[in-house]
């Protein structure tokens, strides 16, 4: 069986090919491949267009006559860099209505590199990587002379990210989607790079007539579909992660891994959907979820690979799919639908049944549009293989297929030969395809200057008049595109009693206007304003706008009542537009904005954020802003938010050179350690030792060695004071060696002082430590070349026990490279070797120990204890846990298989995100750990027994691994009751309680 690629399963990490038994070594024959297909009652398919008329159709669109342009990617895996391509774009047309085309014009036979088709303005738009080109259409259907709109997309990381999706937006814009790994700096051709727009995954936009280019919102990882729905609001669909994404302008969204374009978001916004289309675990393993795949997967949705957005507004399909998303997944060889539903500040995806089923191994859908009868067309790029193979692609075949419900009529006409009044009242069209054909088309002739007088009025009609919300929101777009929304009359439509209606009014004002009173008005109607929409849209125009008038709105927005109760997103959109406004500030002034912004905002994200941002400004000395929010301090309106204030003020602070104490400390810190509150104390407490406090530090000391102290103050006190590496604090470590109730916390922070005398006194107290005390000591011995000697001295005499170093800890003695305590570990403890070695006989042997037998007599109730033993540090389940490494609730848990594959070789398949980096520091010591959040400051790391800020100025060398930081044995360090005990509660449906 040959080896194929799949065109854009628009994933990031190399892979080859893993074809399973249901694999057919053809495709279901093109003419029988639409009856094999399962849909819903009453729906039927046929095939548009397929093999050999069209071949790798990647994306299509219509024309204003209903004929549907095709782009032919020929190009794939092996992109021109020359110039010169052979991909073509073909015209298809069903005369006869029949749901099959009988008509096929070559338009275009030389395309370079393309991947996204768009018809309008005299001509089409193709994503034609590096650029965005435009080809007019001439009599006859004959090509004009190609123009480079943009440039500047990457050619370099270009196997599967390429920019995609072209759609023409309700306000007349061009919008497209953009990949991870494709990190472009786009413009007109000739701008010089400093001048260019950054981008890499997200949403991009690009105006016809204005030329004006812009990035919309930035995350995800490879989205490749996009549509609007009947109010306007974006989505996008994604690959990897969440497949769903609302899309607000100006927002910054989560994505796979790499850093937000802006370092001063402090927080990602997330996608619309709490569910997934596989069912959990690393997401490779739903590579294999069509046809014949893994039942679980295909239950869930088929996989984690999405392609295309459809979101349906046509008259055709029964009304239960209006507002609903069709999207392509890719290894589920199916068609998922989604609901979409609003919430209080947002939207969300609603899982509904899949709706089409190909049943056929080799259907790769990519496109979905919905056409000028109400169907819904599906792209298949007809290919086997997964996503990261490069070699070769199977270029002789492809098919486009439509569905239809009871009673589709064909159309037949040309929605550019309509008058404007006839374009007016396609408006109320229950066929978005049509309102937005006119629309365009209205939008053209007022470019050409060929709009009638009497055009806008009878929009304004529309606007005024119509009832609902969907239809007067298409009469607000048309003028918009037109040219005939006015600020004055925008402003006055935050009076409207339609939300929709007031988000659009605010989207629409042209931020380049009268700013003070664009301002004025804005922050009026803020401070009344209770919906979170509306709300949301004022942010993404603060980004917008500049100088005193946006901090008005800034001002206005911060204090809002509304986000005091408003979810994360909306908080942290307030946050980009108030940020945006603040980089602007001239740095003499940014002190006057602490009492704004860092204490009186309702939105706790607003408040954390700014304090992040006010100690993070490289162009203005730290010390002006920590002095004001010093000063301003005892000032904050509730214990709450001087909590909160200490907390990120310090937070802010860690992995810095030592830190004057601010202007005002002497004369605020009494006041704050008096505190009625006791947190407010050892908030204060904990942010004088930042400032060297030489009373707070001495205090602290006293606390730790005081046996009448509470345990718990004890603990923070030491560690506090560790990373201060203070004289002889080591041996006031050694002495807690024997306090059951400190020794954990002393092990752990003896790692960071290098005492000579430390390995000796850990390995004397060893006998009387519990078993997670023993799992940190070893971690502590293994942190340095003359502690890790020790310890193996202490193993090789009996002292530690073999079994109580963890092949993790092994790692990390070979992470010290010192070739002499490297060569002693193999003599010791042994060769580490590769798990995948002994994998198939490691997952047999667990197979034979964990019968369904066996585990019928398991007590999930102990698995729940051994889960938060030895998995909750790092795993989540049923809400409970850490969420360093994936969230196992929703995962494949109750198959023993994938639990095998998972915990007996974790490092098969890392992502990225979870690979273990070992970071050598200035004092000899070296951590292993994944890499959680970094600044320019410090560094983050998760260990396996610690969370750990590193500064970088203490940071010598830096190396990634491809080992997982979830270790290997983790069976052997388990009674075989206790391992069956755990696989029983990662079976269980729901939380079971914990032993009494």
């Amino acid at each position: 069986m040959r080896t194929r690629a799949l065109l854009l399963a628009l994933l990031t990490f190399t892979a080859g090919p893993r074809l399973t038994a249901a694999d057919a070594d053809k495709p279901v024959p093109a003419k029988d491949a639409a009856g094999k297909m399962t849909l819903p009652d009453g729906f039927k398919a046929t095939l548009f267009a397929g093999e050999p008329d069209i071949v790798q159709p990647i994306a299509f669109t219509f024309d204003d006559r209903g004929r549907m342009w095709v782009v032919e990617c020929l190009s794939y895996p092996k992109w021109s860099r020359d110039g010169k391509g052979t991909d073509r774009v073909m015209i298809l047309e069903d005369t006869d209505g029949d749901g099959v085309h009988d008509k096929k014009t070559v338009f275009l036979d030389n395309g370079v590199n393309l991947s996204g088709i768009e018809y309008g303005f005299g001509g089409i738009w193709l994503c034609s990587l590096p650029n965005l080109t435009f080809v007019p259409v001439l009599d006859g259907d004959k090509p004009g002379k190609p123009e480079v709109k943009l440039d500047g997309w990457n050619m370099v990381d270009t196997k599967h990210n390429i920019f995609n999706s072209l759609v023409w937006g309700p306000d007349g814009w061009l919008y497209g989607c953009n990949g991870i790994q494709a990190k472009s700096f786009v413009g007109a051709p000739g701008t010089p790079k400093e001048k260019r727009t950054y981008l890499d995954c997200g949403v991009w936009r690009y105006h016809p007539t204005r030329k004006a280019f812009e990035a919309v919102a930035h995350g995800t990882t490879n989205p490749f579909g996009l549509d609007f729905d009947d109010h306007g609001e974006m989505f996008i669909t994604n690959c990897v992660i969440d497949h769903l994404f609302h899309f607000v302008p100006g927002g910054h969204y989560q994505r796979m891994y790499g850093h937000d374009p802006n370092p001063h978001a402090y927080g990602l916004m997330g996608s619309c959907v709490d569910y997934k289309h596989w069912a959990g675990g690393d997401w490779t393993s739903s590579r294999t979820t069509g046809v014949g795949g893994k039942p679980e997967h295909s239950d869930a949705g088929g996989g984690h690979a999405h392609s295309g957005a459809a979101i349906y507004l046509a008259d055709n399909f029964p009304k239960e799919y209006r507002n609903t998303l069709f999207t392509a997944n890719i290894h589920g060889n199916r068609l998922n639908n989604d609901g979409l539903e609003r919430t209080k500040s947002g939207m969300k995806g609603v899982r509904r049944p899949d709706f089409l089923f190909a049943n056929d191994s080799w259907f790769r859908g990519i496109c979905v549009k919905t056409g000028p009868e109400g169907g819904l067309y599906v792209s298949d790029w007809c290919d086997t293989g997964e996503c990261h193979n490069y070699d070769k692609a199977d270029t002789t075949n492809g098919r486009i297929y439509r569905v239809v419900y009871k009673g589709a009529q064909p159309f037949k006409g040309d929605i550019a030969k309509l008058t404007d009044a006839e374009l007016v009242k396609l408006q109320l069209h229950p066929n978005d395809w049509f309102v937005r054909k006119a629309r365009r088309v209205l939008q053209e002739r007022a470019a050409a200057g060929k709009l009638g007088k009497e055009t806008p009025d009878a929009l304004r009609k529309l606007l005024s008049e119509e009832k609902e919300g969907p239809r007067r929101l298409r009469a607000l777009w048309a003028l918009e595109v037109i040219g005939h929304n006015t600020t004055a009359e925008l402003l006055a439509l935050l009076k409207d009693t339609n939300q929709h209606v007031r988000s659009w009014a605010v989207r629409l004002i042209d931020a380049a206007g009268n700013q003070t009173s664009i301002s004025t008005a804005l922050a009026r109607f803020a401070d009344k304003e209770q919906s979170p929409l509306v709300l949301n849209a004022m942010a993404s125009l603060l980004q917008r706008l500049s100088g005193d008038a946006a901090l008005r709105v800034a001002v206005a927005l911060a204090h809002h009542t509304v986000y005091a109760s408003a979810d994360e997103a909306s908080q942290l959109l307030a946050w980009y537009g108030i940020e945006r406004y603040l980089s602007q500030v001239p740095a003499r002034r940014r002190s006057t904005m602490v009492v704004f912004f860092a204490y009186r905002p309702e939105s706790r994200v607003v408040r954390r954020n700014f304090i992040r941002w006010a100690l993070n400004q490289p162009e203005q000395p730290m010390t002006d802003l920590l002095n004001q929010l010093v000063l301003d301090l005892p000032g904050a309106s509730t214990i709450d938010r001087q909590i909160d204030a200490l907390n990120t003020i310090r937070e802010s602070l860690v992995g810095r050179p030592q830190v004057p104490p601010p202007l005002f400390w002497a004369e605020v810190s009494p006041q704050l350690l008096k505190s009625e509150s006791k947190q407010v104390a050892r908030e204060a407490e904990a942010l004088a030792v930042v400032f060297g406090d030489k009373g707070a530090i001495a205090a602290l000391a006293t606390r730790i060695t005081d046996a009448s102290a509470k345990a718990d103050d004890r603990r923070a006190a030491v560690e506090l004071l560790a990373p201060r590496k203070l004289p002889d604090f080591a041996k006031t470590l050694h002495a807690l060696l024997d306090d059951p109730a400190l020794r954990g916390t002393a092990i752990r922070a003896l790692a960071q002082l290098p005492d000579p005398a430390t390995p000796a006194a850990i390995i004397k107290a060893y006998p009387k430590f519990t078993p997670e005390e023993k799992a940190d000591a070893v971690q502590t011995l293994a942190a340095r070349v003359g502690f890790a000697k020790e310890l193996l001295d202490a193993v090789e005499k009996g002292h530690i026990p073999r079994a109580d170093v963890p092949v993790v800890t092994a790692r990390q003695v070979l992470a010290l490279n010192d070739k002499a305590t490297s060569e002693r570990l193999e003599k010791v403890w042994g060769k580490i070797t590769p798990v995948a070695k002994e994998r198939a006989a490691l997952i047999a042997k667990w197979k034979g120990v964990l019968t369904e037998d066996s585990i019928k007599k398991a007590d999930p109730v102990n698995g729940r204890v051994m889960f938060t033993k030895h998995c909750a540090a790092c795993h989540k389940m049923f809400g409970e846990g850490q969420s360093v490494a994936p969230e196992l609730t929703g995962s494949q848990r109750a198959s023993l298989e994938y639990v095998l594959e998972n915990v007996l070789d974790p490092s098969a398949v890392v992502p990225s995100e979870y690979r273990l980096v070992n970071f050598t520091l200035a004092d000899d010591r070296v951590v292993s750990g994944i890499v959680l959040r970094e600044t320019k400051d410090a560094v983050t790391v998760r260990t396996v027994n610690d969370t750990l800020t590193v500064p970088v100025a203490d940071v010598v060398t830096r190396k990634p691994t491809n080992v997982s930081i979830m270790p290997e044995g983790l069976f052997d360090q388990m009674k075989p009751d206790e391992v069956r005990d755990l696989i029983a509660y990662l079976r269980a449906k729901e939380q079971v309680p914990l032993p009494k």
